[in-house]
């Protein structure tokens, strides 16, 4: 039971951030037992008090653990219980209260709290400057514009690396596989997956067959992909290429 209850307390550090945004945690923390003293209203006590509080005290009960990873049968997802929580709510709620009550000082601590506690997201390693409109990157969006029909849909065949912004750009390009194949621990298996990005260099007579079978009107290959014999022997056509890709269209499936 200790063993259980040491991995919720893990879980909940890495889901408020406790080694890097603690202060904002401590902040929810100050609002939540604030409002837990100065809120009457019923109603939004039950929503923002008793709630939460709740759903800590089970959290990191071992039994309930145990009760929701055997009931679901998923012990990776227990951390989503967390969303539940409404940290920027609650903190929110509860600032605006307590600016009700002070309102000369309120408002200017509790931003310079935020400020002070929180950090610059500009800065951070995941966030980059739009290359575009669609804010994906720019020979992405070049690849999609090449691919995607005057009208009904097509389907294409693009490297790992392009999944998720053609899904993103376009919902009339279609592909056989999606971000199922991306996660690793999700564990899937698809045949033309593995013919496309597993292969050190592609079988192309079994590839092309795959790709008929799934109907794909387009390929897309990254320039260095190495393939037994040039597709452009299968019936494809080099229709296009980009810095970084060649796009090919099976001319039987096409006509």
């Amino acid at each position: 039971m200790w063993g259980i209850f040491m991995e919720s307390v893990v879980i909940f550090k890495n889901y408020v951030g406790f080694h890097q945004y603690k202060f904002l945690f401590v902040i929810y923390l100050f609002f939540l037992l604030y409002l837990l003293f100065a809120e009457k209203n019923r109603r939004i006590r039950a929503i923002f008090v008793y709630a939460p509080l709740l759903l800590l005290i089970c959290f990191f009960c071992p039994l309930f653990r145990k009760l929701f990873v055997r009931l679901l049968n998923d012990a990776e997802t227990y951390y989503r219980l967390l969303w539940l929580l409404q940290m920027s709510l609650v903190s929110a709620y509860g600032a605006v209260k307590l600016f009700g009550r002070y309102r000369k000082t309120g408002l200017v601590l509790m931003c310079a709290a935020i400020v002070v506690c929180g950090s610059f997201v500009y800065r951070s390693e995941y966030i980059t400057k739009a290359q575009n409109w669609y804010h994906l990157p720019e020979e992405a969006v070049e690849v999609a514009k090449l691919l995607e029909p005057e009208e009904g849909r097509v389907m294409a065949l693009v490297p790992a690396d392009l999944v998720y912004y053609i899904r993103q750009y376009s919902t009339n390009i279609n592909m056989p596989y999606g971000r199922e194949m991306l996660i690793a621990r999700w564990d899937y298996y698809n045949d033309m997956y593995e013919a496309m990005e597993e292969a050190e260099v592609i079988q192309t007579d079994s590839f092309v067959a795959l790709t008929r079978e799934y109907g794909c009107h387009y390929v897309v290959l990254k320039k260095e992909r190495k393939l037994e014999e040039p597709l452009t022997e299968y019936g494809f056509e080099l229709c296009a290429r980009t810095d970084t890709y060649l796009i090919y269209r099976d001319m039987q499936i096409g006509e």
